[in-house]
């Protein structure tokens, strides 16, 4: 086995062009593979995380029922706050924190105009607990405890009413009983969020307010909720549902943006497309370097049978050789990929525009470990398998023939 291996290797850097093309074509896909396996992942990561900790909280409660007329955004699902209900979520195993929100249609007048908005109305203490990263493009000040009377607008909407920071507003809602009320609003701040409805309708106001405007002193009608693992979301979901029984609604954050599952399955189906080309054509030039050395060494390969060499061995020699062409061109693919995504680590990552968003992140690349294993291994298993015709092909060779080729 020894001798094989050694000739394996002398025959591989005797032809030192050929093998550095094939070797490069191996190690371009797994190169290019842990690139852009980096970016999907740490772009999926960055889509997971602005849902998670910017929206939706990893958990929300709702009303048995508000579901299915979420969009209408109803009143009458409301749940009572601050007492034995969150009680019960916050004490939960895995559960961090938990807030109340409001969720509620209105309109948002400047004093000329009249516009339709959603209004988000949280609780400035303890919504930074289940979203701390719900401030995200926030130009201006947070909503905060006390300052009952102040708003984030959408990025959009503050420039369709001409709202600068300090201006004042009126927020027109109606009441759970039907009656219309208004109150006063300073813009604090504007937000410009990733999806193009929120920075077109959204207003953010703390929860006393909406309280006050909607008539529902002391109630929400969704709680969120944070957890320390998102390994045992689910876990966590169903033990949440169990204690509060069927009259409640418990949701993950994969079932409220549905959509955004959407999105990171769509990319790494994507990036299997992508793998599986480059392996296509790390076999097609594997097979081809293969084919070629076997036609022009048909004397050597019928002098080695002459001599006593047996069918097998020749087998085994060419199997050798891609099997180390397998692995100095996964190597060097792979070194050379951890070597770059380092570097664009060190250098704070790449500035990019997630889907429907207007604003610029950092991206760090994230290439899972079990993905490189799987591509490496994927590839010097296709690499040798390509080679397995071209080695069958030279063991079938007739010593005579072969030494009379020229």
């Amino acid at each position: 086995m020894y001798t094989v291996a050694k000739l394996a290797l002398r025959n591989v850097f005797r032809n030192r062009g050929r093998s550095a093309l094939t070797c490069g074509a191996i190690g371009l896909g797994v190169l290019m593979t842990m690139l852009l396996g980096g970016f999907v992942f740490g772009l999926g990561g960055i889509i997971v995380d602005d849902v998670i900790q910017g929206r939706t909280g990893a958990l929300q409660v709702h009303k048995r029922g508000y579901d299915n007329v979420k969009d209408n955004l109803p009143l009458d699902f409301d749940m009572p706050y601050g007492g034995q209900l969150q009680a019960k979520i916050a004490a939960i195993p895995g559960v961090t924190a938990v807030s109340g929100r409001i969720l509620f249609a209105g309109s948002l007048n400047n004093g000329t105009r009249n516009t339709f908005v959603v209004g988000n109305a949280h609780d400035a203490a303890s919504e930074p607990k289940v979203c701390p990263k719900g401030n995200r493009g926030l130009d201006g000040k947070a909503l905060t405890v006390g300052q009952d009377a102040k708003g984030v607008l959408g990025f959009e909407l503050a420039e369709a009413l001409g709202a600068q920071l300090g201006a004042q507003m009126v927020v027109q809602a109606a009441a759970r009983d039907g009656q219309q009320n208004a109150l006063d609003l300073e813009v604090a701040g504007t937000v410009n969020n990733n999806l193009p409805f929120e920075s077109k309708r959204m207003v953010y106001v703390p929860l006393p307010l909406a309280q006050a405007l909607l008539k529902l002193e002391g109630r929400v009608t969704e709680y969120v909720v944070a957890i320390d693992d998102l390994d045992r979301l689910d876990a966590v979901a169903g033990q949440v549902q169990a204690a509060l029984g069927p009259q409640y609604h418990v949701q993950t954050w994969m079932e409220l943006r549905p959509q955004v599952v959407d999105i990171v399955k769509t990319q790494r189906v994507v990036l299997l497309a992508v793998c599986f080309v480059f392996l296509v054509i790390a076999v097609i030039g594997v097979m081809n370097t293969m084919l070629m050395a076997v036609l022009e060494r048909t004397r050597e390969i019928g002098t080695m049978m002459a001599v006593g060499v047996r069918r097998g061995r020749i087998t085994a020699l060419f199997l050798a050789e891609a099997t180390a062409m397998a692995l100095l061109g996964t190597g060097a693919g792979t070194l050379l990929g951890f070597a770059i995504l380092a570097a664009i680590e060190r250098k704070g990552g790449l500035s990019v525009t997630p889907p429907g968003s207007k604003a610029l992140v950092q991206l760090i690349p994230a290439v899972p470990t079990w993905l490189v294993l799987v591509v490496v291994a994927a590839t010097a298993l296709a690499t040798v398998l390509a080679a397995v015709y071209p080695a069958w092909r030279a063991s079938r060779l007739r010593p005579v023939e072969a030494l009379r080729a020229v």
